[in-house]
């Protein structure tokens, strides 16, 4: 439940971030937004699945569950690892190229979604905690950004 409500902040910091720097990323920029929440939605929908629909099977059909993954179901999952990693490696591209948050954070959101296509437990584990901690650091960075501009407006106005 906590990675469900990680991927709801993960799309509320996204659409923040484009909304700084949307009009410097231009079409590229608004295409791997769009990329980037479609990615997002579907591994939502992956977390959802298995937080809440395969423990309630295990209840009530216990047999189901050891019988009930299949083509449909893998290629859902994998469908829903690729279309993230897709898309948080174009928005990764798109704050490179937009030049507007700085380029280790941009690198880091692009490797981060690299990496994050791999369904491999341990490995797509620790590759979101360096994504979620990408977005702390460019929370942080944001708010010092706002600091240093409020008090460089505040020392002009004397």
């Amino acid at each position: 439940m906590v990675s469900i409500l990680a991927f709801a902040l993960l799309v509320i910091a996204l659409v923040a971030l484009y909304d700084r720097e949307g009009h410097s990323a231009g079409a590229f920029g608004a295409v791997a937004f769009g990329a980037a929440v479609l990615g997002t939605m579907f591994m939502t929908g992956d977390w959802w699945y298995g937080a809440f629909a395969v423990p309630r099977l295990a209840e009530v059909a216990p047999d189901v569950v050891n019988t009930f993954v299949g083509a449909w179901l893998i290629i859902g999952g994998l469908t829903s690892f690729a279309l993230f990693a897709i898309g948080w490696m174009l928005y990764g591209a798109a704050t490179v190229r937009a030049r507007v948050i700085p380029r280790s954070i941009s690198m880091t959101i692009l490797v981060a979604g690299l990496m994050s296509g791999v369904p491999i437990g341990i490995v797509y584990l620790a590759v979101e905690l360096v994504h979620g901690l990408a977005f702390v650091w460019l929370g942080a960075w944001m708010l010092r950004a706002a600091t240093v501009a409020r008090e460089s407006e505040a020392a002009a106005g004397r």
